[in-house]
């Protein structure tokens, strides 16, 4: 152990109880000393060199922290479900909890922030659902102009109308956006296939904080953590090749119409599907109001459809 003992220089410290003579080494005489003195400079060697991995050691520890810090900036500051055991589920009741998170039809207002890296946009989005597959959107600014009009039907988007800065693939990803939420699939106007439901096979993992829910689609696996009795949607995500394409976390949940549902939802793009940077999506519903019969067709025809 390092001690301390006073002397006339002062306090001698730790160091010097580390030093070691040639008599310790097991050396006498000239020829001895000499030999002792190489093996005291590998020793001394040795412990100088002992001290870099402490000190590269301190150097990850620190990477190691801001890697943690940066994770903890991602923790979205908003209340979600608590972890839950969820009845006994079957691949198709899993299925089911999935494609029944949101009611059948209903309509919405919300304010949807877009956080592009240091950019920031923020506007009032009005919402027509129609499920499993259309919906009309209306996005205005706070105060009231409008921004876009936007109808999908099906895999077919019909622009509206659209500011000069709402350009097409803006727009094609805001509709992705919406599909990805609330309905059962997304299809792009590109898809020659109709399709395919998630749902062609499902595994379905039970543990005592909730349920995992592996959708498994012909574009990926649709993983969806289950929670609660009755289960209901935390978090569900696209992952293609190990990595999430996509993932959306589902907070503050709330009566709606005698409906518990999620009041705010954090969408958070990876850029791969989006072809552009990553940026996250929050949608804060504040008011949406179910609707027992399916919206009229008109509802969701736009002018070009005739």
């Amino acid at each position: 152990m390092p001690t301390e003992r006073n002397s006339k220089y002062g306090v001698v410290r730790a160091e010097r109880a580390n030093s070691i003579s040639p008599r310790q080494l097991g050396c006498r005489g000239n020829a001895g000393i000499g030999i002792a003195e190489a093996r005291m400079r590998r020793h001394r060697s040795t412990a100088v060199g002992s001290v870099l991995p402490r000190r590269t050691a301190v150097l990850i520890g620190f990477v190691v922290t801001l890697a943690v810090l940066s994770a903890c900036a991602e923790t979205d500051p908003y209340k979600r479900l608590k972890p839950a055991r969820t009845p006994a589920l079957s691949s198709q009741a899993a299925d089911t909890v999935f494609e029944n998170r949101w009611p059948q039809q209903f309509k919405c207002v919300q304010t949807v922030t877009i956080d592009f890296r240091v950019q920031t946009r923020t506007l009032v989005g009005y919402l027509v659902v129609q499920r499993p597959g259309r919906f009309r959107l209306q996005g205005m600014t706070e105060q009231g102009l409008k921004l876009f009009d936007i109808a999908y039907d099906r895999g077919k988007l019909n622009r509206v109308f659209a500011a000069d800065e709402f350009d097409a693939k803006i727009l094609d990803n805001i509709a992705r956006d919406i599909a990805r939420t609330f309905l059962d699939y997304y299809q792009s106007a590109d898809d020659s296939q109709p399709p395919v439901n998630w749902s062609q096979s499902v595994s379905v993992s039970a543990r005592d904080d909730g349920t995992r829910a592996t959708l498994h689609g012909h574009s990926g696996d649709l993983v969806a953590w289950l929670v609660g009795d009755p289960p209901r949607v935390d978090w569900f995500a696209l992952r293609q090749s190990g990595r999430d394409l996509y993932r959306v976390n589902q907070y503050e949940w709330k009566d709606f119409g005698g409906l518990e549902l999620p009041s705010v939802i954090v969408l958070r793009e990876a850029g791969v599907q989006s072809d552009g940077p990553p940026y996250k999506l929050t949608i804060d519903i504040s008011e949406l109001t179910p609707r027992d019969k399916p919206w009229p067709d008109k509802v969701f025809e736009t002018e070009e459809d005739g």
